[in-house]
């Protein structure tokens, strides 16, 4: 807590707004440490949080702070790399209640949105209208409108729309005094009558121009001469307005302030014409330097954007698994990659841009391979990739990562050549090599110096690197940051970026809004130092002596558990809400805990010590992993690659170790064991899981929600009917193992019995192994590794004679042909485990390669009806880069008109998650989100709808009442002209 804060004053500060708030306030230890950090190097616990509900638990808030001197810390999405996002104070979180889009002026292009609203879900908004938001930070997927107007973000294609600053035209802001007042254009009367008002808005109309007049010859002459600056306040556009004497608006003053001014309700602000057609070149080049030096050549032919990528960065993401199949845009090993766009409404006008770039550089000396797309798809590709920058650089293991510190420093971009040469050098005086990527045509490179913070060296190389280079910036003409912020990171330097007049001038603009220094102190000015142990998340001394060491899962290539936890930068990806998969839970409670940087930042919690000595027991951190639905999104959609469904194993395992493990974890791990006793009398188990009271007794012991319907045991078990299935000998394509998990085996034996029935078709024997053992995912899944790891053992050994003779292993469950390909090489670390799991295939992924080899040949009905087809992607399918192959599965049958539920995500079921009480309600709002919805819209017009996931199929039935079916049976359908069944052998 702050010196002058004591602990009296504090409990009485929280006992009094906890009784005002129609919001929450947070000031747990938990909530403090995940609000910690940001997706900057710093680290800076709160003393409390608050989610306002509305502007008046805003002003609640802002006064009652005031009264007792605790600072104010706005927060969007905590996106920022500089560390403007964290403070020792309250944190305002705006992204729950304040994200409403207000209003859209299609007419006259602008929108009204609340500071809450992120991004990419404006985009999505504006779309219909071919409308967009200027500019365009990567991080769009997260970043809110008030944080990139606090921020004055700006994008790839800044040299067209500009930065935030272009585009915003008023703001409704609260002042120190809780007052709400909107910046926006008043004229020379208005402000006349607002400077005579005793009150906060009126300083500012007295104020703010009287100290504009003041410093006017220092702001003329000392701001950078680069335009891409978000350093210092914004008094030269002030000086602007009244040099035209134009109205005067102060919202200039609030865009790029950093929250240090006010906190922001709303804002106004325009949007652009989204282009009709866009054009790519890929220029390839043997240095760095030949690249940047070709920049003012390429902005000759007005481009929209020109990005630049090293070395480096093509390697590591080559090095993702999800990313490293999307750079087919890259020729070979180039030193540097610019992509230069081209953006308009005739495609034939963009070509012939295109065509006289490339013509004019090779009348230049530019020899370098040139790549060129056209195609949206291919484009929005690229631009994916090249947005996902930082998390992909910050993917590299191990202690030493590429940080952001010095990242954006931006100069006039003829000097942009020179510049990054001396940057290497000063680097490489350092000791240490930095990763480039850039937004070329606008002077702004992204530098990250490689650096191990946890060491002494490392902690000295950040304060020369970080010193040296802003000097640098200044020599030639530029600022020391152009996009991301100063925040922590780099308001130490803004006296020397604008001189002793105009830091004064700073300090005076702050006081005039904020006179008791209430709203996030330490930025802009009065910062502290940016190399300060206190404040960085890792530093000299840095210790992990409550990791989890003997791991069951093998976590070597990430340094093991707490080398893995330490993977998260804080970006927060997980909290996207309007594509890909991750994070369900957070997507259905919009709260911090329940989303991957949230998981990783408690267990980093514990790691370190900040939970206790006995901080895996901490039951706030199991509460958060147990929300976790380990749908494995995060594993691939997250750029560092932060694998929590495998960290959330690994802690369930320690947990239960050191705990006990409960019961209803026993039974769902080993569910396989409970379905192999129900089978034996099938309708007597039906009907005792049907007794109301066996349901309570459930419900209170093992917590099975009674809300929830169990899966039926089949009348035979698959093996049942296979015992009598006369076998295929003469097949003339061999023979292939197909693994029969326990719900195909137990409940539903028709999608075996339809996967026998198209393998056939296919030319195979099918073989199915009787002394096989379940796979290990419920046990998994619940923490019962050392279970899981005796059944791989057993099964690797089991198949391991059928792989060596090159017969493949074909499975119809998601989550168990992911067990055979990952869990399994975790657990055994060794070529055997390998092996088997190269020879694994997800039944579509095994078809689909058959029909690429030309080796599937099926014999279709000569009539084959049109069909419509709705797929449900499994999670896991998603994980594993298989939705295009379940997809071209559906495909191959004739006639077939196949989509994806748009936007499904994750079901909500997650094995057993979904049938457990305390998770009912989250679950079904999961489902609810897009997949539910989907499913019932489907059957009013007669599609058919597929999911793989056993437990996708129960959660639609449970929340529609609509039985789906697995991909493998429509498809069987088609084939056969009826539904297989268990009547047929």
């Amino acid at each position: 807590m702050p010196h002058q804060l004591k602990d009296s004053d504090y409990r009485n500060f929280v006992e009094t707004l906890t009784t005002r708030l129609q919001g929450r306030l947070l000031t747990d230890r938990m909530s403090r440490y995940l609000y910690s950090t940001d997706a900057s190097s710093y680290q800076i616990e709160p003393l409390g949080v608050v989610i306002p509900q509305n502007p008046d638990d805003v002003a609640t808030t802002i006064r009652l702070a005031s009264q007792f001197g605790i600072p104010i810390i706005p927060r969007g999405g905590g996106s920022s790399l500089s560390g403007q996002a964290i403070g020792k104070g309250i944190v305002l979180d705006f992204t729950r209640h304040f994200d409403r889009i207000l209003e859209i002026n299609t007419a006259e292009k602008w929108v009204r949105v609340e500071s809450g609203v992120v991004l990419d879900r404006l985009n999505a908004a504006l779309r219909p209208h071919q409308l967009m938001v200027g500019p365009d930070p990567s991080s769009g997927k997260v970043a809110t409108m008030g944080g990139m107007t606090a921020n004055n973000s700006t994008g790839a294609h800044s040299i067209i729309y500009g930065m935030m600053i272009d585009h915003v035209q008023e703001v409704e802001i609260m002042l120190a005094d809780g007052t709400i007042v909107q910046l926006k254009p008043r004229s020379a009367e208005e402000v006349a009558r607002l400077a005579q008002q005793d009150s906060a808005e009126g300083r500012l109309y007295r104020g703010i121009p009287a100290l504009v007049k003041k410093y006017q010859r220092h702001i003329r002459e000392n701001y950078p001469r680069t335009w891409r600056n978000v350093a210092g306040y914004n008094l030269h556009r002030i000086l602007q307005q009244m040099d035209e004497g134009a109205p005067l608006n102060l919202a200039p003053l609030i865009v790029n302030s950093e929250g240090t001014l006010a906190a922001i309700l709303s804002l106004k602000m325009s949007v652009v014409e989204k282009p009709a057609f866009t054009h790519l070149v890929l220029l390839h080049y043997s240095t760095l330097y030949e690249a940047l030096r070709s920049v003012p050549a390429i902005l000759e032919h007005q481009p929209a954007s020109v990005e630049l990528v090293d070395r480096y960065f093509i390697e590591l993401t080559r090095r993702n698994a999800e990313y490293n199949r999307k750079m087919d845009f890259i020729d070979g090993d180039p030193a540097a990659v610019l992509i230069a766009e081209f953006a308009g409404n005739e495609p034939g006008l963009l070509q012939e841009q295109a065509d006289r770039l490339i013509h004019n550089l090779r009348k230049q000396g530019y020899r370098g391979a040139v790549v060129q797309r056209s195609d949206a798809a291919q484009i929005a590709t690229v631009w994916e990739v090249r947005k996902a920058g930082l998390g992909l650089l910050l993917s590299k293991r191990g202690d030493a990562k590429p940080l952001a510190f010095i990242d954006d420093a931006a100069v006039p971009v003829e000097n942009l050549a020179d510049y990054a040469e001396q940057v290497v050098k000063i680097c490489r005086e350092a000791g240490t090599e930095a990763a480039f990527y850039a937004h070329a045509s606008a002077g702004c490179l992204h530098i990250n110096p490689i650096i191990n913070l946890k060491t002494s060296r490392g902690l000295e190389q950040f304060r020369t690197i970080s010193q040296s280079v802003i000097e640098l910036a200044i020599h030639y003409g530029g600022t020391s940051t152009g996009e991301h912020g100063e925040g922590l990171a780099r308001s130490y330097y803004n006296k020397k970026v604008y001189g002793p007049e105009l830091f004064h001038a700073f300090r005076e603009l702050k006081t005039l809004f904020d006179p008791d220094n209430l709203f996030n102190p330490g930025k802009i000015v009065d910062s502290t130092l940016p190399w300060d142990p206190a404040v960085l998340r890792f530093y000299p001394g840095y210790r992990t002596p409550y990791t989890i060491q003997d791991t069951v899962l093998d976590f070597s290539a990430d340094g093991g558990f707490a080398g893995l936890v330490e993977m998260c930068n804080g970006q927060g990806y997980c909290r996207q809400l309007e594509d890909g998969t991750m994070c369900p839970s957070f997507r259905a409670t919009r709260e911090e805990r329940y989303v991957t940087r949230g998981r990783a930042n408690a267990l980093r919690a514990m790691i370190t010590g900040k939970l206790g000595a006995d901080g895996l027991s901490d039951p706030e951190l199991y509460d958060i992993m147990d929300m976790c639905l380990a749908c494995k999104a995060c594993k691939v959609e997250c750029p560092s690659m932060v694998d929590m469904a495998k960290l959330k194993y690994e802690y369930l395992h320690a947990y239960y170790q050191r705990n006990g493990t409960p019961l209803s974890a026993r039974i769902f791990g080993h569910i396989s064991t409970v379905n192999k006793l129900g089978s034996l009398f099938p309708r007597l188990s039906n009907a005792v899981m049907r007794s109301d009271l066996v349901r309570e007794v459930m419900e209170t012991f093992l917590g099975i929600d009674r809300r929830r319907s169990l899966p039926a045991f089949a009348p035979q078990t698959f093996q049942q009917w296979f015992a009598r299935h006369a076998p295929n000998r003469n097949a003339p394509n061999g023979k292939v193992i197909l693994w029969d998990d326990t719900f195909l085996s137990h409940n539903e034996p028709e999608i075996g019995v339809a996967a026998v029935k198209v393998l056939e078709a296919a030319g195979f024997e099918v073989l199915i192994l009787k002394n096989r053992k379940c796979c290990g995912r419920p046990m998994v899944s619940k923490g019962l590794l050392k279970d899981a790891r005796k059944n791989a053992e057993y099964n690797v050994q089991l198949l391991l004679p059928y792989v060596r003779q090159g017969i493949p292993i074909v499975g119809v469950e998601p989550s168990c042909v992911t067990m055979f390909r990952e869990e399994y090489i975790d657990f055994l670390r060794n070529e055997e485990a390998r092996l088997v799991a190269r020879n694994t295939y997800f039944i579509e992924e095994f078809l689909v390669k058959l029909s690429r080899e030309g080796k599937l040949n099926l014999n279709w009905p000569s009539r084959t009806p049109t069909r419509e087809y709705r797929v449900h992607v499994h999670c896991y399918q998603k994980a594993m880069n298989m939705t295009a192959n379940q997809l071209r599965m559906m495909e191959l049958i004739p006639g077939a008109r196949v989509q994806e539920i748009e936007g499904s995500g994750c079901c909500g079921m997650a094995g057993a998650f979904g049938y457990e009480k305390r998770h009912f309600d989250i679950s079904v709002k999961i489902g609810e989100e897009k997949l539910l919805p989907a499913v019932r819209e489907a059957d009013t017009r007669n599609i058919r709808v597929a999911a793989a996931g056993t437990s996708c199929r129960h959660q639609i039935l449970d929340g529609t009442g609509i039985k789906v079916e697995h991909p493998i049976v429509w498809f069987a359908e088609a084939l056969l002209g009826r539904k297989p069944d268990l009547t047929e052998a």
